[in-house]
């Protein structure tokens, strides 16, 4: 199908043509095409199941088009993961915003009602910023919308970001029925029962613009699905440095997915002395400009060093660990062709798109608590083995397992390349998922009884799925704990929110998190004896609170802690049954130890080790133990506790810049931060107003301050234009009228 004749047959405007054009695309895919002919551009609903790198983004970007220039929509793209939302973002704008479209992205502060968003015409979000707007009652965002794009529409099936990402989908099909949809999708098993979930015709296929060819490897053979086989002769000691390297020999390059962070980093630093063979003197010059830049960083641990030193053999790894900008400077000089080799854990597959020459999935087995070994989903396998195959450089791609025997080979190939993904499950059934939704459906205004809530939930995939058998009691026993602990009242046979309750779905926590930041405050309040530890600790028994891993090792030295600090903690395994088991407990102590470290400024690199974390996991910490104070400082304004706001909002700005309370003024100035604030206190500087006599030429002398930055103090300290310094200790509820969510911080000398 000819791309042109299409967009002159649906009138859209030249310059529209003229992106396409210069893009170089001129003809429609196989999937594409056969989405169009399902009505994609004729404002029908559609599920497009393709196999990674169909094509189904262009489908979407030509349907919101459609919309905005004919119709005068809005459309909204919902991406599942932030990393995902901001590649997103940053392509449409580079090719829209000159057509006069404005584009915008939404992944930030879960209360913010993001009013300001309604300027735009194309808008990416993730589902849960979508949600969290839906909350506060922000009906005019779905009013405005004509089309939305659901991409990665399977991860409904995912165990923690599914259930809102069902409900949100349910929620716009019930608010405006007559809104365009475009679900997008990996091929799975059951695509035709989504469809019918979403009234949608289903543009279903199996074609790739890169043939995948799939195989086993075992003594140096790989045997493909189509019968075909491979030698690979590669004088290397380790199976997995052969593969690599007859993959590199062919000018390709490989992921190898492994299980575990740890495997990750091995492997890599493993396959660096064949890899760094094959560069040439100019990708090693690129290679040792990165490594510097990884490893020159002011806040750069053994995990980053350890990475720019495989970075330079033109290897690296990829995991949860590394921080936001590693993982773009990688993922970045890989798709340059720079790095030849990526170590990853599988969520590099479900997180951007970076196409090699060969996927290699070495272990298929990962460790799952309780069970022990186990094989990955056949699902994880696709996710894996779509990502072979590099357009504009292969033929084909291949996607290889590895067996240790010939017995291993042949389950290989049954249970992984000759199977199915699994079917696309709802989540939503579990108690803790309805909860928290039956909540923020009341506090929204959506729903007013029970029967209002069964109303809606028949517009869910579990309803579609027939899996509500045993809802009518659980849904009843929601309402009755949501009502016993004060989250709604009762008016005749309707139900309203309490102003706890409207708190607690507008912060976007768990219910049980209110509770027990509720109790823990009032204890404080009441005359319970408690230091910083005992504040941390607190956050870190909320179910929203994500725990550090407990080992065999870490037994002795909790212990220990806990009897040192036993008198200083808010709440004890008295108060709480959760941690009366003994992992658990430990798991809160271990995380409060992480996060006061932090807050006493560690070093990261200490940290990393005695943690056995990377900074990724630190600065993800960090965030989450933010904004459970943040939660913490709007319960105790409700709750009147004045003086806790304070202590708070103090313990909030802490942890957000990993410091002492000393240096509270002068951290907050931008560009400083933890680093640079203490050595501007070392160097006398303990308040902005000992800021106030200092020269530019004097601040650029003392190390890590630098001319340019020097400039912006003195420029912040004696001309705060619109960032009007105010006093150190607010309300955390607001400050000059606007929600503290919008605000930066606040401070006076």
């Amino acid at each position: 199908m000819n791309l042109k004749e299409l967009l002159t047959q649906h009138a859209f405007p030249q310059a529209v043509i003229d992106v396409f054009e210069a893009s170089g695309i001129t003809t429609l895919h196989p999937p594409q095409a056969e989405a169009i002919r399902k009505g994609v551009l004729d404002k029908k609903n559609v599920v497009m199941a393709v196999p990674t790198a169909a094509g189904k983004t262009l489908i979407a970007e030509l349907c919101m088009l459609k919309s905005i220039l004919q119709d005068g929509g809005k459309a909204l793209y919902i991406a599942p993961l932030k990393a995902l939302a901001s590649e997103k973002y940053h392509d449409f704008k580079k090719k829209y915003e000159p057509l006069g479209i404005k584009i915008g992205i939404a992944t930030g502060d879960l209360d913010s009602p993001g009013k300001y968003l309604d300027r735009y015409q194309i808008l990416i979000a993730t589902a849960e910023k979508v949600d969290s707007i839906l909350r506060n009652k922000a009906g005019w965002l779905i009013n405005s919308l004509s089309v939305i794009v659901l991409d990665e529409i399977h991860f409904i099936d995912d165990e923690s970001r599914g259930p809102t990402l069902e409900i949100l989908t349910a929620r716009i099909k019930q608010l405006k029925p007559d809104i365009q949809i475009l679900a997008l999708s990996a091929t799975i098993s059951n695509a035709q029962e989504l469809a019918g979930w979403l009234d949608a015709n289903l543009a279903f296929s199996n074609w790739r613009p890169i043939p995948l060819k799939e195989g086993v490897y075992f003594n140096e053979k790989i045997m493909f699905n189509n019968d075909s086989i491979r030698l690979v002769k590669e004088d290397a000691d380790e199976d997995l440095n052969k593969l690599v390297m007859d993959t590199l020999r062919g000018q390709g390059q490989v992921l190898v997915f492994v299980n575990s962070r740890r495997s990750a980093q091995a492997a890599a630093r493993e396959l660096c002395p064949s890899v760094v063979t094959l560069l040439t003197p100019e990708e090693k010059k690129v290679l040792s400009d990165l490594a510097n830049e990884i490893s020159e960083d002011h806040s750069a641990t053994k995990v980053c060093k350890k990475l720019a030193e495989i970075v330079k053999a033109g290897c690296a790894f990829h995991h949860a660990g590394l921080t936001p900008k590693q993982r773009h400077l990688i993922e970045d000089h890989f798709k340059r062709n720079i790095i030849k080799v990526i170590c990853s854990t599988p969520t590099l597959a479900a997180g951007v798109n970076l196409p090699a020459r060969r996927a290699i999935i070495r272990d298929c087995k990962r460790y799952a608590s309780g069970l022990g070994s186990v094989y990955i989903s056949v699902g994880e396998y696709k996710q894996c083995a779509g990502r072979a195959g590099r357009p504009q450089y292969d033929d084909h791609g291949e996607a290889v397992l590895m067996a240790k025997s010939l017995s291993e080979q042949n389950t290989l190939f049954e249970r992984f390349i000759l199977s199915k993904p699994e079917p696309v499950t709802s989540k939503l059934g579990s108690e803790a998922a309805l909860r928290i939704h039956i909540l923020s459906s009341i506090a929204a205004g959506y729903v007013h009884d029970i029967t209002s809530m069964f109303d809606f939930l028949n517009h869910t995939f579990l309803s579609y799925q027939k899996q509500g058998a045993n809802l009518i009691s659980l849904v009843g026993e929601i309402f009755d704990y949501l009502h016993k602990n004060g989250f709604i009242d009762k008016s005749g046979f309707k139900y309203f929110t309490t102003p706890f309750g409207n708190t607690t779905s507008r912060l976007y926590i768990d219910p049980m998190t209110s509770l027990i930041l509720r109790e823990g405050l009032t204890k404080v309040h009441e005359g319970k004896s408690f230091s910083t530890f005992g504040l941390l600790h607190m956050l870190t028994c909320c179910p929203d609170s994500e725990m550090l891993n407990v080992g065999k090792s870490d037994y002795e030295e909790l212990e220990s802690l806990a009897s040192k600090i036993e008198d200083e903690l808010i709440l004890t395994p008295n108060d709480l049954p959760q941690l009366q088991d003994v992992y658990t407990y430990y798991a809160t102590l271990k995380t409060m130890w992480l996060w006061s470290r932090w807050i006493d400024e560690e070093k990261e690199e200490t940290m990393c080790d005695d943690f056995n974390v990377g900074p990724g996991d630190i600065y993800r910490h960090v965030e989450s133990a933010g904004w459970l104070l943040y939660a913490a400082g709007m319960i105790a304004e409700l709750l009147h506790y004045k003086k806790m706001t304070f202590d708070l909002e103090a313990l909030r700005l802490r942890v957000r810049y990993g410091i002492k309370e000393e240096l509270l003024e002068l951290a907050v100035l931008e560009g400083v931060g933890r680093i640079r604030a203490r050595m501007l206190f070392k160097h006398g500087y303990h308040t902005l107003a000992d800021l106030k006599p200092a020269t530019a030429t004097h601040l650029a002398s003392i190390k890590t301050i630098g001319k340019s930055l020097a400039d912006s103090i003195v420029q912040q300290i004696h001309h705060p234009g619109p960032k009007r310094f105010t006093s150190k200790r607010y309300s955390p509820v607001e400050a000059d009228n606007q929600p503290i969510a919008e605000i930066t911080e606040v401070w006076t000398d």
